[in-house]
C-alpha cells in the first residue's frame, strides 16, 4: 500500500499516527494544464485562437512525478491523502493520471479524508478509507484550472503584446478574479478623487445630567447655524424631551469559517489575507488547527471536551469555564470540513502564534463564552427652542469579550435615568465648524468582505486576489489601505470602456455559479466551459477592438 500526502509535514503526521507501509510526500500540484505545440508560443499565434485550442497535462514538478511513478510500480493499492477539498481532489486525480501512465492501467485507489492532522483524526480517517475520488470535486477544480488557463492566457497575451496599451513591453497579467478585485479599489479611488469637501456647523452643549456631563448636539447646519447658536447660548437649562435606556445584547461569535478568520485577522493586524492563510495552512499541516479552508459555521463532528481539555493546559487555561459550556452553531455546512478550531497547543512565536491564539480565543468565545450585555441610551433635549441629542452605550457584562477582546463596542458614559421635562443645567454651548470627509480607502478586510458579498472566488481562493493586484503592480498597499497605481487605472479604464462586464463582479460571479452547478451534478465540465468561454471570448473581442488588434476570427 502506498499513501500519497499533499505536503511533507502531513506525510510525517500520517507516518507517526497510523504507520502505513509507505508514505510519499508531494508538494502540491505536480501536473498542470498547458497549451501544446504552437499554441504555447506567444508570438505567431493570435490570442483569440486560445479559446478553442486544446490543452494537455504537463509535468511541473519532475521530482515528485518521478518519485510517484517509481513508487506506484511496487504498490498494490494507492491511498490519496491530500486536502479534503476540490483542489486536493484534483491532486488525487493527478496521482491517478501519473499511476496510469506508469502502470498502463488504473491502480486500486482509496481516499483518506481528514480535517486535522492530529493522531486521533488521522487514525479515524485511516479506519474509514473511501473507495475512489469525489468526481464532482475533480470536475469542479478541473473546470476552474481550464477556464483560468484559457481566459488568463488569451487576455494576458493580448494586453502584453499590444503596443498601444503596453509601450514598455512589461507583462500585463489579467485574471477574471483579479479584475473585479482591482475594480473595487478603482471605484473607491474615483470616489475619493471626485469628492469635494463641504463646510457645515453643529451647535453643541455640555449639560449636567445629575452629576454626569453629557455632550449633546444638533445635526449638520448651514446658514441657520449662527442664529441657532445665539438662541441656545441664552439657555441656562436644557429641557429633556425624550430619554430611553434599554438592554442590548452583543451575541458571541459563530464558529470560525475562512472568511471570518481572514477578515478579522486582517482588521486586527493589517496583514494580507495571503500571509494569514499561509500561516494557517502551516498550522494545519503541523497539527495545531483544523483545516483552515471551510465555509462551515455549524458544529459537526467536533469533540469539544477534548478540545477544551487541550486548551486548559495552555496559557488560555483560565478562560476555559465549563460552567458556561454552550456552543453556538450557525446554519452553513459545506459538507467537507468543520469550523476552524485549535487541535493542539502552539508554543511558537510570530504570525503563526497570532493566528493560533486568534483561532483558540474565538473558539473559546463561541463554546464557553456568553453573550455580552449592555445598556443603550438616547437623550433628546431642548435649549431655548434648539433641539439637540446624544446617544451611547455601556457594558453591564462583557461576556465573551473577556475571552475575545477584539472589536468591542465603544464603552461610553453611564447616564442616570432622566424624566421628561426635567431641567438639566447647561455647562457650555459651542458652535463647531466641521467639514465633510471623503470615503476612506479600502482596507484588506473590507476588500475581502466585498469579494465574498459579490461572489468572487471561494473560501479557498479569495485571499489570493488582493495580494495579486499588488504583486502585479496594479495597486499599492500602505499600512492597511490600498492605493491604485497608474497601470491599474489604465487597465481598469480600458476594460470599462471596452465592456464594463470585464471589470464589474457579475461576470465572474456567474462563472462561480457554473462551478457550483458542476459540483451539484447539474452541468458537465464541457457544458460549463462552452458557455463561460463563449462569454469571455465575446468580451475579449471588445477589448481587441478597443486596442485596434486585428480581428482574425
Amino acid at each position: 500500500m502506498l499513501v500519497v500526502a499533499e505536503k511533507p509535514s502531513v506525510a510525517r503526521a500520517i507516518r507517526a499516527a497510523v504507520r502505513p507501509p509507505r508514505v510519499l510526500a508531494l508538494r502540491g500540484h505536480f501536473l498542470e494544464l498547458d497549451f501544446p505545440g504552437e499554441y504555447a508560443r506567444w508570438r505567431g499565434v493570435d490570442p483569440e485562437r486560445l479559446f478553442s485550442a486544446p490543452v494537455t497535462w504537463v509535468v511541473r514538478d519532475r521530482r515528485s512525478y518521478a518519485e510517484l511513478a517509481e513508487a506506484v510500480k511496487g504498490s498494490g493499492e494507492v491511498v490519496v491523502a491530500t486536502d479534503n477539498d476540490p483542489e486536493g481532489e484534483l491532486i488525487g486525480y493527478e496521482v491517478l493520471l501519473a499511476a496510469r501512465r506508469a502502470l498502463g492501467r488504473d491502480p486500486p485507489l482509496r481516499r483518506m479524508r481528514f480535517n486535522a492532522t492530529t493522531p486521533a483524526e488521522l487514525r479515524k480517517a485511516w479506519a474509514a478509507l473511501e473507495p475512489g475520488l469525489n468526481w464532482r470535486w475533480v470536475w469542479k477544480a478541473l473546470f476552474r484550472h481550464r477556464f483560468d488557463l484559457t481566459t488568463g492566457a488569451a487576455y494576458t497575451r493580448l494586453l502584453t503584446l499590444s503596443k498601444s496599451f503596453n509601450a514598455d513591453g512589461r507583462l500585463i497579467s489579467w485574471g477574471s478574479c483579479q479584475a473585479p478585485t482591482l475594480w473595487f479599489v478603482f471605484k473607491r479611488e474615483m470616489a475619493i478623487r471626485s469628492f469635494r469637501p463641504e463646510k457645515y456647523w453643529v451647535v453643541s452643549a455640555a449639560v449636567d445630567a445629575k452629576g454626569v456631563a453629557v455632550k449633546v448636539q444638533t445635526g449638520p447646519l448651514k446658514e441657520e447655524a449662527g442664529r441657532l447658536y445665539a438662541e441656545a447660548a441664552k439657555a441656562k437649562a436644557a429641557s429633556v424631551t425624550a430619554f430611553r435606556l434599554e438592554d442590548e445584547v452583543a451575541h458571541k461569535p459563530l464558529p470560525t469559517d475562512t472568511d471570518a478568520m481572514l477578515q478579522e485577522l486582517s482588521r486586527i493586524y493589517g496583514l494580507s489575507g495571503s500571509k494569514i492563510m499561509a500561516a494557517a495552512e502551516e498550522l494545519y499541516a503541523e497539527g495545531f488547527i483544523s483545516y483552515p479552508r471551510t465555509e462551515t459555521d455549524a458544529w459537526v463532528g467536533v469533540d469539544h471536551m477534548q478540545v477544551l481539555g487541550m486548551l486548559s493546559k495552555t496559557p488560555l487555561g483560565p478562560l476555559v469555564n465549563l460552567s458556561r459550556y454552550s456552543p453556538r452553531s450557525g446554519k452553513r455546512n459545506d459538507g467537507a470540513h468543520p469550523p476552524i478550531h485549535p487541535t493542539s497547543p502552539y508554543a511558537g512565536e510570530g504570525l503563526k502564534a497570532k493566528v493560533w491564539e486568534y483561532v483558540a480565543r474565538r473558539y473559546l468565545a463561541n463554546v464557553v463564552g456568553c453573550d455580552a450585555k449592555l445598556k443603550k441610551w438616547s437623550l433628546a433635549v431642548d435649549l431655548n427652542g434648539v433641539p439637540m441629542a446624544a446617544a451611547g452605550r455601556y457594558f453591564v457584562d462583557r461576556g465573551f469579550y473577556a475571552v475575545f477582546p477584539y472589536f468591542q463596542p465603544k464603552d461610553t458614559l453611564q447616564i442616570p435615568q432622566l424624566r421628561l421635562g426635567e431641567a438639566l443645567p447647561v455647562l457650555k454651548v459651542e458652535l463647531e465648524e466641521r467639514q465633510t470627509k471623503p470615503p476612506p480607502r479600502l482596507t484588506e478586510a473590507e476588500l475581502l468582505k466585498l469579494l465574498k458579498k459579490h461572489g468572487i472566488g471561494t473560501d479557498a481562493t479569495r485571499a489570493e486576489y488582493p495580494h495579486l493586484i499588488v504583486e502585479r503592480g496594479y495597486a499599492l498597499k500602505r499600512g492597511k489601505a490600498f492605493y491604485l497605481t497608474e497601470l491599474g487605472e489604465r487597465l481598469m479604464r480600458l476594460l470599462e470602456e471596452a465592456d464594463s462586464r470585464l471589470a464589474t463582479p457579475e461576470t465572474r460571479r456567474y462563472v462561480e455559479e457554473l462551478m457550483a452547478e458542476i459540483e451539484a451534478g447539474r452541468r458537465s465540465v464541457e457544458e460549463a466551459l462552452d458557455e463561460s468561454l463563449s462569454i469571455y471570448k465575446g468580451l475579449y473581442l471588445a477589448v481587441a477592438k478597443k486596442l485596434n488588434h486585428p480581428l482574425k476570427g
